[in-house]
């Protein structure tokens, strides 16, 4: 049997635990010998604690509570990496709900590719709130798949092309690919001044070793998005850091800049700006700025590069 160990960093969202703890109590077809739950605190000023006490009062869950209190998301899963025990380690968020075959679908992936390392399993939006009606998902106008938390390849499982890297909201590999891979960049991740990227500058690093993702389709869970994420500040503001952090995190170059910034960006800038500001249509109006707001994010990347560094060094065991 193929024992899975289930990693959660959560820092002061108390609030959101029993949600994930519920849907966790539901996994069927596993024993709970087949799994762990390794819950980390990252130094949470809430009663996030209690609720961890209280969930392991109630006995549902095969929770190993760990300790991480320098806030630092990516220090709290090398952590958990530390403590992991199963073969397959599972990477996944707070805020989401797995259906009941979540687990038993990676565990059963796992089993029946034993060639493969990498495993991606399904999200789908979980929305708390009215959905304003600007917000579009699906179309021309639909937003980025990372804002609303949406993957989604179809229902059969095949291998994921080369030029997708999944992130940590669903992902699983298996524990000798982590040891080859090592460990998440502690300068960047929630908690630093680059609180993107993480993820997917570790699973790209797995890939860049010639790893593969097997999309899992039944190992689907939602990702409950709150109404602040339903917001026209939230989505553009998300398009400007993701594209920063993305440029610090894989430490982007070019050959031609100014003050550090590429040429081509200063040029995109100007046409989208442009482009913006001339646009009348609402919906359209939108898509320009967050487009806009992505170039400016890459340009502060590029700025702060100077100062940041090269590449970190990445944490190890």
């Amino acid at each position: 049997m193929l024992k899975a160990s289930v990693i959660i960093s959560t820092r002061n969202r108390a609030a959101l635990l029993p949600r994930l703890f519920n849907a966790l109590a539901t996994m069927e077809k596993v024993y709970r010998d087949d799994w762990e739950l390794i819950m980390v605190d990252n130094g949470s000023t809430d009663t996030t604690r209690a609720r961890f006490d209280a969930e392991i009062q109630n006995n549902r869950l095969p929770i190993v509570a760990v300790s991480a209190p320098v806030p630092g998301k990516s220090r709290a899963l090398n952590l958990a990496l530390k403590q992991a025990r199963g073969d397959l380690v599972i990477f996944t968020d707070d805020d989401v709900e797995p259906e009941p075959l979540w687990l038993a679908s990676y565990i059963e992936a796992g089993l029946s590719h034993p060639e493969l390392n990498g495993f991606a399993g399904r999200v789908l939006p979980r929305w708390l709130g009215p959905i304003p009606a600007w917000l579009h998902t699906e179309g021309e106008f639909a937003l980025p798949r990372g804002i609303t938390n949406t993957r989604d390849f179809g229902n059969e499982p095949h291998i994921l092309p080369g030029d997708i890297i999944p992130g940590g909201v669903n992902t699983a590999l298996r524990k000798t690919a982590l040891l080859q891979t090592g460990g998440f960049r502690e300068d960047i991740g929630p908690g630093t001044s680059v609180p993107f990227a993480e993820d997917t500058e570790y699973m790209a690093r797995y890939k860049n070793q010639g790893g593969l993702f097997f999309y899992v389709p039944k190992a689907l869970l939602y990702h409950c998005n709150e109404p602040v994420r339903m917001t026209k500040d939230y989505v553009t503001h998300w398009q400007y850091e993701v594209a920063r952090c993305q440029v610090l995190a894989f430490n982007e170059t070019a050959d031609k800049t100014l003050f550090g910034v590429p040429f081509y960006l200063m040029r995109q800038a100007i046409e989208r700006m442009m482009s913006w500001t001339l646009e009348a249509g609402s919906k359209q109006r939108l898509q320009k700025k967050m487009k806009l707001c992505f170039i400016l994010g890459k340009i502060k990347g590029h700025r702060q590069r100077r100062k940041f560094g090269q590449k970190a060094k990445t944490v190890a065991d």
